[in-house]
């Protein structure tokens, strides 16, 4: 019985490191494939960089597709997923400066989506009841309405009155979607996140 267990535990372990070492090709192949791609075509950044990663990883990962025990087919996007964080976090050994560079492009396109939206206009009115509710007008006559639902550096202008109708602002929001109870459904508001005096 003792020898069947062993047996038994030492398969698996064969198994697991193959399936290491098969991985630990791919991403260097694709490391490989990625600074190839650059030195013919100058600096890849960018999309550039995620399509041209997407490309190579794609190209080696079927090149030994036979040595995988768990195959991943191309139209399986959960699987193909794995795929790409078991090879990338194997590519840390041969190229962190690809995955480094990966990174800091997720940052930023994270910071593009938090960006604000800006509109100068004049207020027209100023409720005060469950939240605060700021209405202005810009130079094209049209009507903006915000919340103020989170603390801001600048809130305090509407929070100690500082604000008056007629004045001119510049306003800093963005969109989020909440439920409307009245119509019974969600609905794009704008939400204020910087006020400054004009």
């Amino acid at each position: 019985m003792k020898k069947i267990f062993l047996f038994t535990v030492l398969l698996l372990n064969a198994v697991v490191y193959a399936q290491d070492d098969v991985l630990k090709k791919v991403a260097r192949e694709t490391c490989e494939c990625i600074e190839e791609k650059k030195s013919k075509s100058g600096d890849l950044a960018g999309d550039d960089l995620t399509s041209t990663l997407g490309i190579c990883m794609v190209k080696s990962y079927s090149d030994h597709v036979s040595e995988f025990k768990n195959k991943v087919e191309f139209n399986d996007k959960d699987g193909m997923t794995n795929l790409g964080k078991e090879v990338g976090i194997k590519m840390l050994e041969f190229c962190p400066n690809v995955i480094l560079e990966l990174g800091k492009q997720d940052k930023g396109d994270a910071d593009a989506e938090e960006e604000d939206i800006y509109v100068s206009g004049e207020v027209i009115d100023i409720k005060i009841e469950q939240f605060v509710t700021l209405q202005i007008k810009d130079q094209k006559g049209r009507n903006y309405t915000f919340l103020l639902l989170d603390y801001f550096d600048t809130a305090s202008l509407l929070t100690n009155n500082e604000v008056k109708k007629k004045d001119k602002l510049n306003v800093g929001y963005t969109e989020i979607e909440l439920f409307d109870t009245k119509t019974k459904e969600f609905r794009a508001y704008k939400i204020l996140r910087k006020l400054e005096k004009l």
